[in-house]
């Protein structure tokens, strides 16, 4: 009997519970040890809650281990010697559990006996087993996509490495109206260049991807989907990215296959893209590695869990102190222009701004630069010769950088009635 699963991304069919000892196959415990955990890290980063881990024999000769929640189905799929068809349930974190206590460099002869999934090795009766459960049993049936294209080795990883910091974490207030927040946006435009995007609502970035091609429509993929799917995949091999006529986004290599629903919508780009700004009054010019080891000085030292640091900019240079004057640097740095005296960043959000300069890919000139228009204005981040990347951080408002501006422009004004008097 054939039925849709509730997620649709694959099909379920009924299949057999052995009850007796039956020998079904031999793996290296290495091997199975670099199936298994794999699958247990992808299903911890894909969602809460514990995962129903399915081992199958297939048509092909391979041995299937795969799982499924309601955002992504995985399949791993190994070539070794099977002695009969099997199709068994057991739960994912269980089993990788007792698979990582098992024997390194000894073959593991895998029976199910009872309701008893045995794993044994040696010439004596050497075994661990798991329980197995009696439910039905789905069969993957990965969806022929419509469209494929191909990522570089390493996309992926470095997809999730640089840019998933910007996204907004599950439980984020404004998910609700925009899903899209909680992944990273691909888009594609007419002259075939591929963009990614991620926001928080308080960092935003754009940028040009070149490791990687991308389909005609825009999709946002869930953070913590690309996550699970890049502990299965390995960072050394090409990508195969696939969309299916109904949605699916299937990413395949070897024999490894993962299926996951993009998320719905997708970001306001064309109000979010206006907030770069690189006509700004002010340009301040900065070390990127003292600002990252600032930013997490200040992590350290900030109170009452407000990792807050105020920039002054005087005299062409910059001066950085916490809200409580605990910690104060100078950071040297310059300023070029005026009309903005003082900021206020978060120390989190700007380290992580920061330290996407990291990415060989998108390394450049070793100082970066804060194009600020006022206090309360969305900062532009970039480095200069940089120009795939653009990126706001969202300053803080605090009352202290208000009476610092506001002294400022109190000063201001009354110099220029001064000179209006002819004082």
């Amino acid at each position: 009997m054939i039925r849709k699963s509730k997620n649709k991304i694959f099909e379920e069919v009924k299949g057999p519970v052995f009850w007796g000892p039956i020998f079904m196959f031999k793996i290296p415990a290495e091997m199975l040890k670099g199936v298994v955990g794999p699958l247990a890290k992808s299903a911890r980063k894909s969602g809460t809650g514990n995962k129903t881990l399915y081992i199958s024999t297939t048509d092909e000769g391979n041995v299937s281990f795969y799982f499924a929640d309601a955002a992504l189905s995985v399949e791993r799929k190994v070539n070794v010697a099977i002695e009969a068809e099997m199709s068994v349930a057991t739960m994912l974190f269980e089993i990788d559990q007792k698979v990582s206590a098992l024997p390194s460099h000894e073959e593991i002869l895998i029976q199910v006996q009872g309701s008893r999934l045995m794993m044994k090795w040696g010439g004596r009766d050497s075994h661990i087993a798991v329980d197995l459960l009696p439910e039905t049993l789905p069969m993957l049936e990965p969806p022929t996509p419509d469209t494929t294209v191909s990522w570089k080795p390493g996309a992926l990883h470095g997809i999730v490495r640089m840019m998933i910091p910007f996204c907004a974490l599950p439980g984020h207030e404004k998910a609700t109206s925009l899903p899209a927040i909680l992944g990273i946006q691909f888009t594609k435009d007419e002259a075939g260049d591929v963009y990614l995007r991620a926001t928080d609502s308080f960092k935003y970035i754009r940028c040009m991807a070149n490791k990687m091609d991308w389909f005609d429509q825009t999709l946002s993929l869930e953070s913590r989907t690309l996550q699970a799917v890049s502990e299965v995949l390995p960072p050394d091999a090409e990508v195969t990215v696939g969309l299916t006529k109904s949605g699916l986004v299937v990413f395949k290599t070897g024999l490894a296959t993962c299926i996951t629903a993009p998320l719905n919508g997708v970001l306001p780009v064309e109000y979010m893209d206006k907030a770069f700004n690189y006509k700004a009054k002010s340009k301040i010019r900065l070390d990127r590695l003292e600002l990252i080891e600032l930013m997490r000085r200040v992590r350290k030292v900030a109170a009452n869990n407000k990792p807050y640091t105020i920039l002054i900019m005087k005299d062409g240079r910059v001066t950085a102190q916490t809200i409580d004057g605990a910690l104060v640097q100078d950071l040297g740095g310059a300023v070029e222009g005026g009309g903005v005296d003082a900021i206020a960043i978060h120390a989190e959000h700007m380290e992580i701004a920061a330290m996407f300069f990291q990415s060989p890919n998108y390394r450049g000139s070793d100082e970066i630069v804060l194009y600020v228009n006022g206090h309360r204005a969305p900062i532009t981040i970039g480095l200069d010769g940089q120009e795939r990347v653009n990126m706001t951080v969202l300053p803080v408002v605090v009352t202290e950088v208000e009476k610092l501006n506001a002294g400022s422009a109190t000063a201001a004004t009354s110099k220029s009635a001064a000179v209006a008097a002819g004082v």
